[in-house]
């Protein structure tokens, strides 16, 4: 089996890296891709950006999202590349360069967070997560071959390097804000809100590894099969703004606290587990307290933050997400799942199919052959087994790891 995303990585000559994940990625995959014969630009966008630049290697835009398709135009004409790269698809300025590089007929290759957690990053040409071409029909994947298994580097993401790298590029493009005065974050947040929301973070993390111990025995004993997991993406997510019906988090856990006081069996409970990267950002204790008042269900809802995930699926019963990749962790532990937005794997077969007032109170069973071979094939064609924030190994040494696995199949 060939390894398609380091294939479809390596298919250009000439890079034009547009903006990373916050922190060194860009620039140090730029420059592995000059040890593998390649040319490698970098477009600076914010303070952030310059700080973790290509030295001689980087460009300067300052102008609008609106711009930016000319500025591609007079760009590619001096500097002939083939494939635009970027981080997440959905940021205005990526929007703009998608939509050039599709009339234009330049290969567009988006890096996004691993859709299979930890131990990779997704990487997919046009576009990830709603955008993702990856097929949707059953039919697809059971007419594949069976396949061997992949295997896996246990590479570790380090939340503290994420969170040193984020607070450093916060700093820096709220310093230089005069220098890039068009620059808007994607987030619609403070820069420097969000550099003090990342070092709360780091004390939150300790601070629920101290609390949460009740919490984690209570429900993998006694609640144990007995709860639906009920995930929380980031309140910015755009995964929610793009591509589900839902404004925001608060209306998400309504709908769903609601139903489930409505149709779930009076034995079944709630866990909703926060998610990790929006843990100095938003807390919704007190919403999700008030709407188990409002509908009488306060001793059946729980609300935690940091304990295991792949423990807490483990025990439940079922998990519901608007589209989060936790989605693919509930599937790999054969547990029956509801997506409520647009998911590239709800696919008929291994996701719940009907209303989710239906599903508190139905029984679902996966095909198991069906997501065997979807799992193969989305490793194979977006998975790359590395991580942005590693703190025993550089990019180049993951990638050496990728590698020598590619060789040897």
């Amino acid at each position: 089996m060939n390894y398609s995303a380091l294939d479809t990585l390596l298919s250009g000559q000439k890079y034009l890296l547009l903006q990373g994940p916050m922190g060194p990625f860009f620039r140090d995959l730029g420059n592995w891709l000059e040890t593998k014969g390649r040319e490698a630009k970098q477009v600076v966008f914010n303070g952030g950006d310059w700080f973790y630049r290509r030295k001689g290697k980087s460009l300067s835009y300052q102008g609008t999202p609106e711009g930016f398709g000319a500025w591609l135009a007079a760009t590619r004409s001096a500097w002939p590349f083939d494939t635009l790269v970027c981080f997440g698809d959905c940021r205005p300025l990526h929007q703009a360069a998608r939509r050039w590089a599709q009339a234009q007929g330049i290969r567009f290759l988006v890096f996004e967070e691993g859709y299979l957690r930890p131990c990779f990053i997704t990487l997919e040409e046009n576009g990830v997560n709603g955008f993702s071409s990856l097929p949707r029909e059953a039919g697809f994947y059971l007419q594949l071959p069976d396949t061997g298994q992949v295997r896996i580097n246990k590479i570790v993401p380090s939340f503290w390097i994420r969170a040193r790298h984020t607070c450093i590029y916060c700093i820096m493009t709220w310093a230089y804000h005069r220098s890039y005065f068009n620059y808007n974050h994607h987030k619609k947040l403070s820069l420097r809100k969000e550099a003090y929301c990342w070092i709360k973070a780091g004390w939150l993390k300790i601070w629920y590894k101290l609390t949460e111990s009740r919490n984690n025995k209570k429900i993998k004993s006694e609640l144990s099969t007995k709860y639906n997991l009920v995930i929380l993406q980031v309140f910015n997510d755009s995964q929610v703004t793009f591509h589900s019906k839902y404004k925001d988090i608060e209306q998400y856990l309504h709908e769903v606290i609601f139903s489930f006081s409505i149709y779930a069996p009076a034995e079944q409970h709630l866990v909703i587990k926060h998610h990790p990267m929006d843990r100095g950002h938003k807390n919704y204790k007190k919403q999700i307290s008030l709407l188990a008042k409002k509908y009488k269900i306060r001793k059946r809802v729980h609300y935690v933050h940091d304990l295991n995930l792949p423990e807490l699926i483990h025990h439940s019963r079922s998990v519901v997400t608007i589209n989060s990749t936790v989605g693919l962790s509930a599937l790999i532990h054969n547990k029956p799942l509801k997506v409520m937005g647009n998911a590239f794997y709800d696919i008929t077969g291994m996701t719940y199919p009907k209303t989710l007032d239906e599903f508190w109170i139905d029984e679902f069973i996966m095909e198991q052959t069906l997501f065997k071979k979807f799992k193969s094939y989305l490793i194979n064609k977006a998975q790359i087994n590395a991580v942005y924030y590693c703190k025993d190994l550089s990019w180049k040494e993951m990638l050496s790891l990728v590698e020598q696995e590619h060789i040897t199949r």
